[in-house]
């Protein structure tokens, strides 16, 4: 494909890496990173380390940390000026796009968004004041979507107008897990660590402890849940506090326990050694974050074979969980749904049938071959429609 493309993305992450190189590879898309994380967290380690490995072609932003906007740089006013035919920005929200669209349609360049959004925060007075603006871009400046999963998609036809036509989906995918567990060391210390604090089996919670993630919900249930599974916390956060507290109201410090936050590499043999993983997100239309936009974990439980209870503001729910049959899913923030959920899967899941189909299901719905022809299909009508 002879038109040049210039992906516009905050950062290279692990579970985009092997998307982005293959449109580098096969359609020799270049990327612009427009933030930059401050260094010494465990995010820029491993962003530099991917950077360190890769060989797609990529320009780093010198992004203003004493500006108060996200992924700004004077750098992005020279982006349209340098050749590129098509443009591909993510999040509709993103300053990137905000600032950028416009000019380049002036320009008769081509816009493609990738976008995980499936519920706009309306009632966020910011994004209240943008909303005409965006859905003036959304008519006269985009070009083709595509986004992470099939709510998202709904979210463009539905609530933007956006044609149906113009939007694939790329289902959010990340690193197989199952193939990732190879240091039998390391799975050892975390198994017996799990058994020292409990001989039941074992309900996890993995993830930061903040409200939207609905924590305080799950452990709720635990009155509920069959005495026979006690429920593991990783994690920590601001919303801590609040939910031991709640443990210790309920009476249940005997069944539920908190063990503080792990390394990213230790996450997925917590999966492998529990017996099933709640992600238990509610809806917060109060705050900037309201939803679960996909939710990674999802994907990273299920590949272990792990089975999965979550909830209706969780993206990634209404793509793996086919509710019964691959795990459950439960109404957002309603307790008596996430006990039904989490007892069905206790109570079905023979011989784990339910984590084996439900990683038959995310093999098949999620992966990155998919996720290129998803892009490709969308950059072929991009260009057929010049």
């Amino acid at each position: 494909m002879k038109n040049k493309i210039l992906y516009i993305h905050p950062a290279t992450r692990t579970y985009r890496v092997s998307i982005f190189e293959l449109l580098s590879k096969k359609l020799g898309v270049e990327f612009f990173w427009s933030g930059k994380s401050k260094s010494g967290t465990h995010i820029s380690e491993e962003i530099n380390r991917i950077l360190q490995d890769t060989d797609i072609k990529y320009t780093q932003a010198k992004e203003l940390h004493n500006f108060p906007i996200d992924n700004f740089s004077w750098q992005l006013f020279k982006l349209p000026f340098q050749g590129y035919k098509i443009y591909i920005f993510s999040n509709i929200t993103g300053v990137p796009y905000l600032l950028l669209a416009p000019l380049l349609k002036l320009f008769d360049k081509k816009i493609i968004l990738f976008d995980e959004l499936w519920k706009y925060p309306i009632e966020v007075n910011k994004y209240k004041k943008i909303y005409p603006y965006i859905k003036f871009l959304s008519k006269y400046c985009l070009d083709g979507v595509v986004t992470a999963g099939s709510k998202a998609k709904e979210f463009y036809v539905d609530e933007l107008n956006f044609p149906k036509d113009k939007i694939e989906i790329a289902y959010n995918t990340t690193i197989d897990t199952k193939e990732y567990i190879k240091d039998k060391t390391l799975d050892k210390i975390i198994k017996d660590k799990l058994d020292k604090i409990t001989s039941k089996k074992r309900l996890l919670y993995l993830g930061r402890i903040v409200k939207y993630k609905g924590l305080d919900i799950l452990i709720e249930t635990m009155k509920d849940i069959n005495q026979e599974y006690d429920l593991v916390v990783i994690g920590d956060g601001e919303f801590k506090a609040e939910c031991e507290k709640l443990v210790d109201e309920l009476g249940l410090k005997s069944r539920v326990y908190f063990l503080g936050s792990c390394l990213s590499n230790e996450a997925p043999y917590y999966y492998k050694n529990s017996d099933i993983f709640v992600l238990p997100t509610r809806f917060r239309l109060d705050a900037n974050v309201q939803i679960e936009s996909w939710g990674f974990t999802v994907n990273e439980a299920i590949a272990l074979e792990c089975p999965v209870v979550t909830t209706t503001a969780v993206g990634s729910g209404y793509d793996l969980i086919v509710d019964g049959i691959t795990g459950g899913l439960a109404d957002a923030g309603d307790v008596e749904s996430l006990v039904e959920k989490i007892s069905f899967v206790i109570d079905n899941n023979i011989d784990n049938v339910i984590g084996k189909k439900a990683r038959e299901h995310l093999m098949k719905v999620c992966n990155y071959d998919d996720n290129y022809l998803a892009y490709e299909k969308i950059i072929k009508k991009v260009l057929n429609n010049d």
